[in-house]
């Protein structure tokens, strides 16, 4: 157990193993010296600039995923980059203030594709004021997974574990959870929504085992006891007042595990791909809110 335990936390850190862009990092945020907070980042450049998306407390009570611009000069070999907008947050938030307090990255050493980044950032509201300020340490997901690989060949090959230990660590799917939300028990997620029309797309990305859902809208049902399948169920929300109310009630867990229903939320130019991680009679709750 202890073996799988450890296992499960590697996997946890290199959770951005599928897609196609190679500048993907995961590592920590350090705060005051003392307090460390997850980070990740995937971006991309192009003739110098910078962009892509960063995800602070991934898998905690703070979870934030945010866009980023910078700058990076291939001469130099300097990267800056800045957190400029949120796409969705588990922090509590309100309509009349969610302003964060967002990375600025210094300019700092690094060549593309090596497998290290650090350096120092200053935090910023998005009016300029000072909040928080910190450092940066990151290890690319490709050395992270060569570490998993190792360990977990080390572990099959082992004759002190047991064969129900390894067939389990065998069958663990790592999961693309740079695009995907767990929607826990009791959480609320906080989306911020540009677009005046949000489409929500319901399914199931792994065997079919009869996860039932239910998805009320403000108090009043929108889908009734669904059935989860592979056919992508496409729900459209009017945003027609300031914040909406989205709550996802767990009818039945199926036959595997808990009710992992796929829940994708397309809000203009962002897609937040979300799973729900619930048991029978649990519910979990999407907000959103009109961009100010």
């Amino acid at each position: 157990m202890k073996i799988l335990k450890i296992f499960l936390f590697l996997v946890l850190t290199s959770q951005f193993l599928l897609g196609q862009n190679d500048n993907k990092y995961a590592g920590f945020i350090k705060l005051q010296d003392t307090l460390l907070i997850k980070y990740k980042l995937e971006f991309s450049e192009d003739n110098g600039t910078i962009s892509g998306f960063s995800l602070t407390d991934f898998g905690g009570a703070h979870e934030t995923k945010s866009k980023i611009v910078g700058q990076y000069d291939k001469e130099s070999k300097l990267l800056s980059f800045k957190e400029v907008e949120i796409i969705y947050t588990k922090s509590p938030v309100s309509l009349d203030a969610y302003d964060f307090c967002n990375v600025n990255f210094e300019p700092s050493k690094f060549k593309l594709g090596s497998d290290k980044l650090s350096g120092d950032f200053k935090g910023r509201f998005s009016d300029g004021t000072e909040c928080i300020d910190g450092e940066i340490a990151m290890s690319s997901v490709e050395k992270i997974s060569n570490r998993i690989n190792k360990f977990t060949s080390r572990v099959q090959k082992s004759k002190r574990i047991a064969d129900s230990t390894k067939q389990k660590m065998q069958n663990l799917k790592i999961l693309d959870t740079i695009n995907l939300n767990v929607l826990k028990k009791g959480e609320v997620t906080s989306v911020i929504v540009k677009s005046s029309d949000v489409k929500f797309l319901v399914y199931d990305a792994g065997q079919i085992d009869d996860d039932i859902v239910t998805i009320k809208q403000d108090g009043k049902p929108i889908l009734s006891k669904y059935r989860i399948t592979d056919e992508k169920k496409i729900l459209n929300v009017n945003m027609n007042k300031e914040k909406i109310s989205l709550t996802i009630h767990s009818d039945s867990e199926g036959t595997i595990g808990s009710n992992t229903a796929i829940i994708e939320i397309v809000n203009g130019d962002n897609t937040i791909k979300t799973m729900t991680n619930l048991k029978k009679g649990e519910t979990t709750k999407i907000d959103l809110l009109q961009k100010q």
